[in-house]
């Protein structure tokens, strides 16, 4: 620091900023002496031991855990500071428990900051609970009232879900090892969707397992949303504040994770009572929508132009088929007149009449001179009725044209 003189405000502030720079949030036993609390409900105080004593100051908006009295001995948790106006340096007290909680206590504030930094029990990391789970786990007691209760409201509310129970130790030595691999297990098992972790309550020591760090860490690294269940409204427990969900007792947390089937069922039948309604509503308020429509002229013509052009085209079809009639009646009466035509003209006719035609047998050329045949050959002969094979005898070549 420079040489030149500082004001008593200018060292003051000073010392302040190096006090609380050196000294970081702190744990102080001693004996409370001077308790008063101010009307604006801050609290003032000593904290003493046999040669030093310490000016404490709580502000409203921190709560202690006992009731604090001059004569007892308190644990205060807080930052060193300095009060400016006095020149006195104080500790600004944010948590004050009873001394005789000992070190267990201060074990468990100092692991639940810990904890609490490292975001383990951010509402942020909390996951919701599925809506309608098929299997749920169980983690506690094989023995304990918690499992009874846990079943029975399982039966009562939704039957038929799934409920795989992994018993295990909930206090006493190896119990958080034994929850921690509880929980590990039902992840590994894959087939449940929603664990319940917890105890049918007991004093602090028997929730000691459910404050422990490697269970608070097997509960917030579960694959699977965890309810917790300890059954002790007034101590919250670590496991609590990790858990994605905190039930006061067991049959909370059985509540918590299904739904109610009967007033599902309720609330179905009224939403399909209701959807019913509602359809024969617009259905009802459409027709009579059309109903108006169908009764304006504009619809009226539009059907009536309809009808007319039906009619019309009943018309048009009867004149088609009449007119195709008489095509097909003159197609026919020519097509007879020509068939008689040809039926005069054709061969055939001749051949009536003592005529006939004759084939070679080997070729079936058409013989018109004798001079074209030779003895022996084979020649067909086409009478009117019928044919008939010959064999040449002999041959008169030249009579019938002489003739």
């Amino acid at each position: 620091m420079a040489e030149r003189p500082y004001t008593v405000s200018e060292i003051t502030q000073a010392i302040r900023r190096n006090l609380e720079a050196e000294f970081p949030v702190l744990w102080i036993v001693g004996e409370i002496s001077q308790y008063n609390q101010a009307a604006s409900g801050h609290r003032y105080f000593t904290l003493v031991d046999q040669n030093c004593q310490l000016r404490c100051v709580m502000w409203r908006s921190a709560t202690p855990a006992f009731r604090p009295e001059a004569g007892v001995k308190a644990l205060a948790r807080g930052r060193i500071t300095v009060y400016e106006r006095s020149g006195e340096y104080q500790l600004n007290v944010s948590q004050l428990l009873p001394a005789g909680s000992g070190q267990q206590q201060l074990a468990l504030e100092a692991l639940k900051l810990k904890l609490r930094e490292e975001g383990l029990f951010d509402q942020a990391r909390k996951r919701p609970l599925p809506a309608f789970p098929l299997s749920i786990g169980v983690v506690t007691s094989r023995t304990g009232a918690a499992i009874r209760d846990i079943l029975h409201v399982l039966e009562r509310r939704f039957r038929g879900v799934d409920v795989v129970v992994r018993p295990t130790l909930v206090q006493g030595a190896g119990a958080p090892e034994d929850i921690v691999l509880a929980i590990d297990e039902l992840n590994a098992y894959g087939k449940v969707d929603v664990l319940i972790v917890g105890r049918g309550g007991g004093s602090a020591e028997d929730l000691a397992a459910f404050n422990t760090e490697i269970v608070v860490r097997a509960i917030r690294g579960s694959g699977i949303p965890v309810i917790s269940a300890v059954g002790h409204e007034v101590d919250v427990t670590l496991a609590d504040l990790a858990a994605d969900c905190r039930a006061p007792t067991p049959s909370a947390a059985a509540e918590l994770a299904v739904r109610d089937a009967g007033e599902l069922r309720a609330r179905i039948q009224n939403l399909a009572v209701r959807s019913y309604a509602a359809l024969n509503r617009y259905l009802k308020e459409n027709q009579d929508l059309l109903d108006s429509y169908l009764g304006r002229y504009g619809l009226r013509k539009v059907e009536d132009n309809i009808h007319q052009n039906i009619q019309a085209v009943d018309d048009l079809e009867k004149g088609l088929q009449n007119g195709v009639r008489r095509i097909f009646d003159k197609r026919l009466a020519s097509y007879r007149r020509h068939t008689g035509e040809l039926g005069a003209l054709s061969p055939l006719s001749v051949l009536s009449r003592g005529y006939s035609l004759t084939h070679r047998a080997d070729n079936n050329e058409l013989v018109t001179r004798a001079g074209s045949l030779s003895e022996d050959d084979r020649v067909r002969v086409r009478l009117s009725e019928g044919e008939i094979t010959c064999t040449v005898d002999g041959i008169l070549a030249g009579r019938t044209a002489d003739r």
